[in-house]
């Protein structure tokens, strides 16, 4: 008889219990938990390390066969420069770089093995008050408070429009481009 797995060890009530618990969790706690298993066993460690980090050269390699027919410039300073926020041959060790990065345009998660020169949609400029659109017509400023804050740019984004593009907020970006990562979101050492 084969060697049960262990999702087939669990039940699923089980299993979705945990998955509870893991999604209720603060962000805090699991990193800290991440971190405990990392150095419980070698294992532990290597697997971790593989799902978040790549090895030397992977990334170069990557982004050489994406771009083979690509004649544009685009990837200029990003593959295999120094200076670049994306080369990944700095360092001798197994794995040298995050996999995972929070791009500065659209501020979203994203791989870095998986980023080509279409996946950041995005835009240019600034988020600005419709103030002629139907939505804004009855509102005072004085009685309802001011119309340009988080809660109704994200709950009303109609509401208001690009500067890049003129579109309204809620329009998908006007740009497409490459991820390009948020240095201000890395830990430091």
């Amino acid at each position: 008889m084969p060697p049960a797995t262990e999702s087939l060890v669990h039940s699923s009530r089980e299993i979705q219990r945990l998955n509870d618990v893991i999604d209720s969790t603060t962000p805090d706690r699991l990193r800290a938990l991440l971190k405990g298993l990392s150095k419980r066993t070698s294992d532990n460690w290597a697997h971790i390390q593989s799902e978040l980090m790549v090895p030397p050269g992977t990334l170069k390699r990557a982004w050489s066969e994406k771009d083979k027919d690509d004649d544009d410039e685009e990837c200029e300073g990003y593959i295999g420069h120094a200076e670049s926020d994306y080369s990944d041959e700095q360092t001798e060790a197994p794995a040298s770089r995050q996999r995972f990065e929070i791009c500065k345009q659209c501020n979203r998660e994203y791989d870095v093995l998986l980023n080509d020169k279409k996946s950041c949609i995005w835009h240019s400029d600034i988020l600005i008050e419709d103030y002629d659109h139907d939505l804004w017509a009855d509102h005072d400023e004085r009685c309802h408070g001011p119309v340009d804050t988080p809660e109704n740019r994200r709950n009303h984004p109609e509401g208001f429009i690009w500067q890049c593009c003129e579109e309204q907020g809620n329009v998908k970006g006007c740009e497409t481009s490459r991820h390009r990562p948020n240095r201000a979101k890395r830990v430091r050492r």
